[in-house]
């Protein structure tokens, strides 16, 4: 009897949905990897995606979101070896978000500070801030400005150049 182990994806999209200095947060549902962890929407990236078309059809599976993917933002390798892209991505007029609760329990709209507070984060958000306060990425104005205690965030995975 042979058991069937999951492998870690080896490649990642993650949503930036940033609007009036907060960002889009997703808790994790107990039924998926990570369970119960607050991070952005995302997923693995399939055979013949491209990071855009990932992180779109991502928060449609996640969230019922209809959204726009506008630019990769970032890039780094978890400690786990994931390589994920970072995608701003904007929301449709008139489309909310709704929890697909086979993958996500919750949403919510937080401020960087109040993300950053929590202590029940994916560790690849944090690196995500120390990257914007370190000016590794730039994000729209309606993201606010990266505080310089950022700067001195650990990142827990790896930048890529």
């Amino acid at each position: 009897m042979s058991k069937s182990v999951r492998r870690k994806p080896s490649h990642g999209a993650v949503a930036v949905l940033v609007e009036d200095e907060k960002f889009l947060v997703i808790r994790r549902s107990r039924l998926v990897r990570a369970p119960n962890m607050l991070c952005f929407a995302g997923g693995t990236i399939e055979i013949g995606e491209q990071p855009e078309e990932t992180i779109v059809r991502e928060l449609k599976e996640e969230l019922s979101l209809d959204a726009t993917a506008v630019r990769h933002v970032f890039q780094n390798r978890t400690s786990w070896g994931t390589l994920l892209e970072w995608v701003l991505v904007e929301r449709h007029e008139n489309s909310q978000p709704i929890a697909n609760p086979a993958e996500v329990s919750e949403w919510m709209w937080l401020t960087a500070s109040e993300l950053l507070d929590r202590h029940d984060l994916l560790p690849s958000v944090p690196d995500f801030f120390w990257a914007w306060a370190t000016g590794q990425l730039e994000m729209p104005e309606r993201a606010g400005t990266p505080e310089s205690k950022w700067k001195f965030i650990k990142p827990n995975g790896r930048l890529v150049n």
